[in-house]
């Protein structure tokens, strides 16, 4: 069952926080540009008919579906959601095998089935996305998957699993690169300052302050998300 309702709103945007249903746990996120009305989504990993209706609540003027990285929990709900809403979907374009990989995943680790997803639309390095006119930047964070990336707003970015609460992405999956993604945590240090909101992919959103003092405590062993919702 999806749980919602967690709302914040940050400069000239709403966020809408969804949870995906157990064992997952995973961090759906609605994104409303208030004056424009124009929504996007960001990582519908299942539920898809409940994501569906939480964006109806809003408006329903859904423009595109974001893809932080290929994995089935982040992007499950995503076949189901473009034809529901006749829009399309994008990612980084190193992220293509697990993409093509990821309905074998769902059904051998989920026991579940996924639409096509034959909408994804792939982009290279230094995409920039809008959203209500404003420019959204995508920054690579390679590491957890070949292809991660962040999205980053005015105030705050999504993480999808590259950076969660007090946990890096787990590298022990096909393309993770522990090394790569301490060097991609570490960029998004450096372009953000420490009132940045970071919402990421499992878990509850905090601080680029807070993550900043994690960080230089964890003395370059930060450890590895492996668990579900328990953070």
């Amino acid at each position: 069952m999806l749980s919602w309702g967690a709302v914040r709103i940050i400069g000239e945007y709403e966020i809408t926080v969804m949870v995906t249903d157990e064992p997952w746990l995973e961090n759906c996120y609605l994104v409303r540009h208030v004056s424009s009305g124009e929504l996007v989504l960001i990582d519908p990993g299942w539920n898809a008919a409940e994501i569906a209706q939480v964006v109806l609540a809003h408006g329903g003027k859904i423009s595109a579906i974001w893809i932080t990285h290929a994995h089935h929990d982040h992007l499950g709900a995503v076949g189901a959601l473009q034809e529901r809403f006749g829009v399309s979907s994008c990612m980084h374009r190193k992220d293509e095998r697990l993409l093509r990989q990821a309905a074998t995943y769902a059904l051998v680790f989920a026991q579940r089935q996924m639409l096509s997803l034959d909408g994804v639309l792939l982009f290279g390095e230094d995409a920039v996305l809008t959203l209500g006119g404003e420019k959204v930047e995508v920054l690579a964070s390679p590491g957890h998957t070949p292809g991660g990336v962040c999205y980053c707003f005015k105030g705050f970015v999504f993480t999808g699993d590259s950076l969660l609460f007090r946990h890096i992405g787990r590298t022990d999956t096909p393309g993770g690169d522990r090394a790569a993604l301490v060097v991609s945590v570490e960029r998004l240090f450096g372009l953000c300052v420490e009132d940045t909101v970071l919402f990421p992919g499992h878990g509850r959103a905090w601080t680029l302050k807070e993550a900043r003092g994690w960080w230089r405590s964890a003395g370059g062993e930060p450890p590895e998300y492996k668990s579900f919702g328990g953070i």
